[in-house]
């Protein structure tokens, strides 16, 4: 019984090279064995990890939005002032809350090129040092692979970004509860 291994550029290739070798290049009683066919658990545990990310994703959402939340609250209520002479002065309620939004996309900002900052340098430091080491015998490989993948990291930033600010539109209708006078009178 022998045999021949292909080795292809892309994963995405896999079905289409297996129909060609299949049709075109064997003969009767022959068969191809892809990699996914011959180790279905890996790529089951492969899928799981996709799944995982996402979790983890939305739950660092959720976080943030909870976290963006009460710190807005605590800022709006400390410039409590500051809201009534802005109003007092004639100012909408439409742009004192763009003021506090504006505020809380800075403080985003700076917490998610802090938290790249970080993630990619660990990245950067796996990727060179190969610091966190697996057991070649169950993963095949030596060390965590690492993948830096710039796009991705833009997107989930705006995306994070701009989920946190949608979210924050509500509390920041905070402002238009606080009435001029008595906002004046405790400053």
């Amino acid at each position: 019984m022998g045999g021949f291994e292909v080795a292809l550029e892309s994963y995405d290739d896999l079905i289409a090279m297996d129909d060609v070798i299949y049709q075109d290049h064997l003969g009767y009683g022959m068969r191809t064995v892809t990699v996914r066919q011959r180790s279905p658990e890996m790529f089951a545990w492969l899928e799981l990890l996709d799944t995982n990310v996402w979790v983890v994703i939305v739950l660092m959402t959720i976080v943030a939005i909870i976290n963006m939340t009460s710190a807005l609250i605590i800022i709006i209520l400390e410039r409590t002032a500051m809201i009534g002479v802005l109003k007092s002065l004639g100012s909408p309620n439409g742009v004192i809350r763009r003021i506090f939004l504006i505020d809380a996309a800075y403080i985003l900002g700076i917490g998610i090129l802090l938290g790249d900052l970080l993630g990619v340098g660990l990245c950067f430091l796996q990727r060179w040092t190969g610091l966190a080491t697996l057991n070649m015998d169950v993963y095949y490989v030596h060390a965590v692979p690492v993948m830096i993948d710039p796009l991705p990291i833009v997107a989930l930033n705006a995306g994070v970004l701009l989920v946190c600010l949608a979210a924050l539109v509500l509390p920041s209708m905070l402002v238009t509860r606080i009435p001029p006078v008595r906002a004046i009178r405790f400053a």
